[in-house]
């Protein structure tokens, strides 16, 4: 007869009974976790005590490598990590054929490719035998749940059916946990998004907020301060508003590096906003200083217009006044229309573009005007300024303008009697100062009229024939014979004096030996005789030649 297998003996089944009990128990705990580090950590867990080993561990599946995620009962954290590619080890033989495996003493089995990093692992906790089931999930091994002795044992097959039975109830609680994990990942992701999006619709509403604060600025007239007033209140941004030059037009300026945003004119960059540090951020603060550039862009480039109008409009009328054709009454009138009282008009000046150049001398002109509370225009390439205050506070308000690079231009002065042809006679006479200051090389000074004495006669019709005269008289002969001879004894003469009769200072000067300098004083002694180096006559010629050179100069 055919041999039976014995029964199972009563401590065999209670035994038996009591692992159903704790798996069933062990399903329900793991049901229950919704967090996959729990799942792992209950499950090693429950592993090594229900199969009474050593350690317990569980590899998952990243990638295409085995990853050691969770350890119970090591001594060290050297297993902690360790990844292992499928096929090698024992735990990837489990990944790679889907099936449990064990071996009584791991280190010392050849059945299994070893791999150094596991092995070191392996020998620091002293491992003997391991046995290792897979983490199934329908047909997807999603890991490897592994026991392991301190000593060789050889695994029963129940050891193997309990163990897979545990991870079985393992990977359902793994897959569970995971969809849990991902559906909190979308909620994250949804509440971020949604936060995202309420913070962008609440920036809009401020972006939109302060377009309509900034929209009433520009209707109702108000200037840059209200612009920084409304970025402060609307959008908690302390700004300030600079020119092209970097000077403050509005606002106080900040510190400590905050964003900067240009404002762009028709013409080009017509300046920058500046914020202080803000809590805004940067993006966000960014935008709506953009909005705000573009509003001060808008009030500026409004301004120039105006501005320029006021200038053609000013220009058009100066160009009347300083036309002796001009009606007296009617430029009365015309002036009274501009505000401009003529017959309080104490001084007029002239500003030269010499040598700061046009834009440089308007600006200096617009900023003495205002200093004064006068009236300024362009005429003729350069800048008419009719004043209500003396030549004197006048000459003392332009050494106070503040002037950066390229420096100062040239200003003449002169006092005026008052009504058209009052500020027609001092526009000649300051026009005819800033004129000589720049012929005499004092470009970039300021003088009045009377400062100038004997040189304003060059300028007069009624003087300059008797300084032609005098010109002639004086040193006549000696212009005669440069022209005759093709020489240049007059020049030679004038630096001569100039260097007060210094022999090696005027051979420098005109780069020549000493010897060449005796032989043309010789000469000039010749042609006009020797009484001119006499101290009176010195004088005369040496005025004479400076004469001779400014007339030529202004003929030119």
């Amino acid at each position: 007869m055919p041999a039976h297998d014995a029964a199972p003996s009563i401590t065999e089944l209670r035994r038996r009974a009591d692992e159903l009990v704790v798996l069933n128990d062990l399903a329900r705990r793991l049901a229950a976790l919704h967090d996959t580090r729990d799942v792992l950590d209950e499950v090693a867990r429950q592993a090594r005590r229900l199969l009474g080993v050593d350690v317990a561990y569980i590899m998952l599946l990243r990638g295409d490598l085995l990853r050691i995620e969770v350890v119970d009962g090591a001594m060290g954290s050297a297993m902690r990590g360790i990844e292992l590619e499928r096929g090698h080890g024992l735990g990837g033989q489990v990944l790679a054929t889907g099936r449990p495996l064990w071996s009584r003493s791991y280190l010392d089995d050849d059945a299994f490719p070893h791999d150094e990093g596991t092995d070191s692992a392996a020998g620091s906790e002293q491992l003997g035998g391991i046995l290792g089931v897979p983490l199934l999930v329908g047909d997807e091994t999603i890991g490897v749940l592994l026991a392991a002795e301190r000593r060789a044992r050889a695994f029963t097959a129940h050891d193997v059916e309990l163990l897979a039975g545990l991870a079985a109830h393992a990977a359902l609680a793994l897959r569970t946990a995971d969809l849990f994990d991902r559906e909190r990942a979308a909620a994250a992701d949804l509440r971020t998004a949604n936060a995202a999006l309420q913070e962008l619709n609440a920036s809009r509403e401020r972006a939109g907020d302060l377009r309509d604060v900034l929209h009433e600025v520009v209707l109702h007239g108000g200037g840059l301060p209200a612009v920084v007033a409304a970025l402060h209140s609307s959008a908690g941004l302390v700004v300030a508003v600079r020119d092209e030059a970097g000077r403050t037009l509005a606002g106080t300026e900040p510190t400590g590096g905050g964003p900067v945003v240009p404002v762009e004119l028709p013409g080009g960059h017509g300046g920058d906003l500046v914020a202080a540090p803000t809590t805004v951020p940067d993006e966000e603060a960014v935008r709506l200083l953009r909005i705000g550039a573009t509003t001060v862009a808008v009030l500026l480039a409004s301004e120039r217009s105006v501005a320029e109008a006021e200038l053609r409009t000013r220009g058009e009328f100066v160009h009347a006044l300083l036309s002796s054709a001009a009606d007296e009454a009617s430029l009365l009138r015309r002036a009274r229309a501009t505000g401009l009282d003529l017959h309080a008009v104490r001084t007029v000046a002239v500003v030269d573009a010499e040598p700061v150049g046009a834009a440089a001398a308007g600006s200096f002109a617009a900023r003495l005007a205002t200093e004064l509370r006068g009236w300024s225009a362009a005429h003729a390439g350069q800048v008419v300024l009719l004043l209500p205050a003396p030549v004197e506070l006048a000459r003392a308000a332009a050494a106070r303008v503040p002037t950066g690079d390229p420096g100062t231009p040239t200003v003449g002065l002169a006092t005026s009697a008052g009504g058209p042809a009052g500020v027609r006679a001092a526009h000649e006479e300051a026009r005819q100062t800033a004129a000589l200051l720049v012929a005499l090389d004092r470009a970039g000074s300021c003088a009045a009229a009377d400062d100038l004495g004997l040189y304003r006669s060059l300028f007069s019709r009624a003087g300059r024939a008797d300084l032609s005269a005098f010109v002639r008289a004086t040193i006549g002969p000696l212009l005669d014979h440069d022209r005759e001879k093709q020489r240049d004894l007059a020049a030679t003469l004038e630096t001569y004096l100039e260097q007060a009769r210094h022999h090696a200072r005027t051979c420098e000067a005109l780069h020549i030996h000493a010897n060449t300098l005796y032989q043309r004083l010789d000469r000039i002694t010749e042609v006009l005789g020797p009484r001119w180096k006499e101290p009176g006559q010195a004088l005369e010629l040496q005025v004479a030649l400076r004469l001779h050179r400014l007339m030529a100069d202004r003929t030119s």
